[in-house]
């Protein structure tokens, strides 16, 4: 599996200027500022609860800073595995169907062999995503995400739910992937390489 090729982008990708993030009275990040460029590689990784996924809000603009901005670069074009992904996917459609849907219409003939790769094989693309486990569901959000051609992608705790064969394609893909990237995972095994 090779990821689309990324849309050309500017040189900067994605830029929090001065934001700040607090929860309460829990200060997650205070006058921080951060930019991702064109082709950087990034893996965050850090105790729970330190903000990582938060962060990951921010930068894709999901979640706007308390204070300070977000903004994207020239023609930066995200996309973002969250934890939570799996749990939006609509229950009635097929695994196959929810692929196809997510694909742009040049990769849409690739959603079969990409779902294959993580482990839906034969008739299990025809399983509605409702009887899915929670993993199984993960993993279709994951070939979602890799089927949408992008110059900047998020992934947060990807190899959660992916065995290690699943692991490896996913690790393969992106070292021959050209846009940039951000990573956040406990998984040194996956990160190290």
């Amino acid at each position: 599996f090779r990821f689309p090729d990324p849309p050309s982008s500017g040189h900067s990708i994605a830029i929090l200027e001065n934001a700040s993030k607090a929860y309460g009275d829990i200060n997650i990040f205070e006058d921080f500022n951060f930019e991702i460029t064109r082709g950087e590689r990034i893996a965050i990784v850090g105790p729970n609860g330190a903000g990582k996924s938060t962060f990951c809000r921010l930068i894709t603009g999901q979640e706007a800073p308390d204070h300070g901005s977000h903004r994207f670069g020239h023609k930066a074009a995200a996309s973002f595995f969250s934890q939570n992904h799996a749990d939006e996917l609509d229950p009635e459609l097929t695994v196959l169907e929810c692929a196809e849907l997510a694909a742009s219409r040049k990769n849409a003939p690739l959603a079969r062999n990409l779902l294959g790769c993580f482990l839906f094989r034969g008739d299990d693309v025809f399983k509605k995503i409702g009887v899915l486990s929670g993993g199984e569901r993960s993993r279709v959000a994951l070939v979602c995400m890799l089927l949408r051609p992008a110059n900047f992608l998020i992934l947060d705790e990807p190899t959660n739910h992916l065995d290690i064969e699943s692991q490896e394609v996913l690790q393969n893909a992106l070292r021959e992937y050209p846009g940039s990237y951000l990573i956040v995972s406990h998984n040194r095994s996956f990160l190290d390489p």
